[in-house]
């Protein structure tokens, strides 16, 4: 295995975080992986479904953490490189380990907003595909264009608006703003793919919308999972909440949706 460094890319913030929840990562990311699960099931259908089979030369999972898809590649195609992208080195530690004597892994430090050719150099013929990690970029649509510069073939998953609407409903209930990142719309999404369409970069395309739903045993239960994979970020200008309070309105057990968009381009 071998691993690329580029630390200039990584906020150190979000790098720390993810870095640290890496060891109970896949004992608390219970969506995520089923997301994960979801998004490479319905990739393939459609590009196996094609009168001549898909085969990629290389695959690269962007936003790996653990290895949800990574570990799918690895088991799919067993001859082929499968570049590991993710930039927290702990989680790419964590996956790894899971497989150390897999001389097709290759592991890479980077930011996946900011990858593009320039950092990984394979044949465009390939698969990249990104569950759970676009939510977090500030400039999408740069990063869904820089990844077809990387590979003809871009499947991915998003956290839409709509997410998470118990938790924010008894933020407002207390009078408080949830902290919550602000996620892509669906709508911002189809016009992004459109646009990619109409300007003959995207020659195919197939998205639909899912709604996965997490049940817990209380608010604290739920603030608690958010820690534990890392993805607790407030926004930097956000004022502390009262939690207790957020908890109380909450009433005891609840159930948390999350709203995803899932995304298929082929390049022309």
């Amino acid at each position: 295995m071998s691993t690329a460094l580029n630390h200039l890319t990584i906020p150190l913030a979000h790098t720390e975080r993810f870095s640290l929840a890496a060891q109970q990562y896949e004992h608390h990311a219970r969506v995520q992986r089923h997301v994960a699960a979801h998004l490479w099931n319905w990739a393939h259908s459609l590009l196996q479904g094609d009168s001549s089979a898909f085969a990629p030369q290389a695959c690269v999972d962007v936003g790996c953490g653990t290895g949800f898809l990574t570990d799918r590649m690895l088991k799919h195609y067993p001859q082929l490189p499968v570049h590991a992208v993710d930039m927290a080195p702990g989680m790419l530690a964590a996956l790894q380990s899971k497989h150390p004597d897999n001389h097709q892994l290759h592991t890479h430090c980077l930011n996946g907003e900011t990858l593009s050719m320039e950092h990984l150099w394979i044949p465009p013929h390939s698969l990249l595909m990104s569950s759970m990690c676009a939510q977090w970029f500030d400039d999408l649509e740069g990063a869904v264009r820089r990844w077809l510069s990387v590979s003809n073939t871009v499947a991915f998953s998003v956290l839409l608006d709509g997410s998470f609407q118990v938790w924010k409903a008894a933020h407002e209930e207390t009078g408080q703003t949830c902290g919550l990142r602000a996620l892509p719309t669906a709508a911002q999404l189809e016009q992004l793919i459109h646009k990619l369409v109409d300007e003959g970069l995207v020659a195919r395309s197939a998205l639909h919308e899912k709604e996965f739903l997490d049940h817990h045993t209380d608010g604290l239960s739920f603030a608690r999972s958010l820690r534990f994979i890392g993805a607790d970020q407030p926004h930097a200008t956000h004022q502390p909440v009262q939690l207790r309070k957020v908890i109380r309105a909450l009433g005891g057990a609840c159930t948390l949706n999350y709203h995803l968009g899932f995304y298929c381009l082929e390049r022309a």
